[in-house]
Formats: C-alpha cells, sequence, structure tokens
C-alpha cells in the first residue's frame, strides 16, 4: 500500500515484512550489490564491531547514489532499516519499492525524530539497525563531512541505544585518475568505528528534558570522529563532484 503522510513511518504488518524479503533477497540485493562492485569494489573493515550489538542507530557520510546498497551488504544477511526523504517515499510505485527494501520516511517538521520514535521499539524486533545520512544531502564521492542534522543523535538518545559511526574513504587506486588505466570512479572502503553511547554527551534539563545543545555537541563529537577516520586514512577528495542534484517531484 502505498504511504501517505500521516500514516505510520514503518510497516510491520506480516504481509508486507514477507513482501520485503522477497523484494530484497531475491529480486534487488544480489542484482544490486554486484552493480556496486563493479563500480567501486567496495570492501568492509571492522564490520565485526557491529555483529554482537543488538539494537542501534548508524550513521554514515552519503557520498554515492548506492550507499544504501553498500550499508545492506554490511549487515547481510540481516537487513536494516534506511531512512530516506518523506518525498521520496510518497513517489507512486517508487516510493512503495524503496520501502520494501526498508526504506523508513523522515517526516517533515523538526519532531520529525519523534514520529520514528513511537514505532521504533516495535521495529527493532525485526531488525536490529537504523541508519541515517545525517548530512541530509549526497556530497558526491567527498572526503569532507559536512555538518551534521541532530534528529538520529536525539533519536539515540531518547532510546538510550548506541550510535555507530560507518564511514566512507576513497582511494584512486594504482594508476592515476583518467589516465588510460586510471579510474574514473574512486574505490571505496566502509569502516565500522567504536560505538559510540550518548550518555558520553547528552545531558538533561532541571525538567529532565534533554538538552538540545548536548545533543548537538553529540553529533558534531560522532561527526569529528568520522572525519579523523577518513584523515588518518588518507581518503581522497579528488573525485568530487559536489552536491547530487535533486529529481523534481522525488526529493526536491
Amino acid at each position: 500500500m502505498p504511504y501517505k503522510h500521516g500514516r505510520p513511518v514503518i510497516d510491520l504488518s506480516l504481509p508486507f515484512r514477507l513482501a520485503s524479503a522477497w523484494t530484497f533477497y531475491l529480486l534487488i540485493f544480489p542484482l544490486a550489490m554486484l552493480v556496486n562492485f563493479m563500480l567501486h569494489s567496495t570492501r568492509y573493515k571492522h564490520r565485526w564491531r557491529i555483529y554482537n550489538i543488538r539494537k542501534a542507530i548508524t550513521v554514515s557520510n552519503h557520498t554515492t547514489f548506492l550507499d544504501p546498497v553498500k550499508i545492506a551488504g554490511l549487515v547481510f544477511p540481516r537487513q536494516i532499516f534506511q531512512t530516506l526523504l518523506e518525498a521520496s517515499v510518497e513517489f507512486p510505485v517508487f516510493g512503495t519499492f524503496t520501502r520494501l527494501l526498508g526504506g523508513v520516511p523522515v517526516p517533515r517538521g523538526k519532531t520529525s525524530y519523534r514520529r520514528i520514535y513511537e514505532i521504533c521499539e516495535r521495529a527493532f524486533r525485526y531488525r536490529r539497525y537504523l541508519h541515517f545520512y545525517p548530512e541530509g544531502e549526497c556530497y558526491l564521492y567527498s572526503s569532507k563531512i559536512a555538518e551534521f542534522k541532530s534528529g538520529a543523535f536525539r533519536l539515540a538518545a531518547e532510546l538510550d541505544i548506541p550510535v555507530v559511526p560507518l564511514v566512507t574513504v576513497f582511494s584512486q587506486g594504482l594508476f592515476r585518475p583518467w589516465s588510460f588505466l586510471g579510474r574514473s570512479l574512486p574505490l571505496e572502503t566502509l569502516v565500522v568505528l567504536e560505538p559510540v553511547h550518548p550518555a558520553l554527551y547528552v545531558r538533561r534539563d532541571e525538567n529532565g528534558e534533554i538538552s538540545s545543545d548536548s545533543v548537538k555537541e553529540f553529533a558534531e563529537a560522532v561527526r569529528q570522529i568520522m572525519q579523523k577516520e577518513i584523515d588518518r586514512r588518507g581518503g581522497t577528495g579528488i573525485f568530487f563532484r559536489g552536491r547530487m542534484k535533486r529529481i523534481k517531484g522525488l526529493n526536491d
């Protein structure tokens, strides 16, 4: 059933979950992973860090159109919920398709995380991880991480669960890019960093409410940890193409 604004952001009904599994495992994932590997030869580092975590918010820099594929590959054979713009999910046919693949619409408005929070406890019974791209935009092949929006980090604080940073690091390969043997697209490595618990950063005021400033500090601390990993690994920005253009009527 198509998603409409105001409906639950995650459909946990048995028919939808069965349709989701069929679409993911048999129809899309094998082909999508092949395409992603052919383009970027994606490698994974320290994926063991996520295996024993029962519930977590995962976050990553958003650098390619195929990011959802490599994120799904990280936790395979498990599935993962991944957030995207509500407008994308409302789009006819495509919206239903993305939801079947685990897409979770981020509702419009400053309190959008609240709508997701209301269903998270039930959702975590079926999948361990909920993924966010907190930059809010896709910066193609960027080695610099833009400022994070704080919704994912507030949600982690409300649920009292860790944030697991995932960072994409690009390299150019053996030969000079765009030369005869060089690459026109970078190689990529997805690195799983140590989980960060909100209790290290998040504070509450005298009324017991979570401090918005402390959530922003939490988000910035995680961003800096991720940026340091890119810099430490010598991530290249030579392929950077700017912000990915949005598609009118789909995600604009």
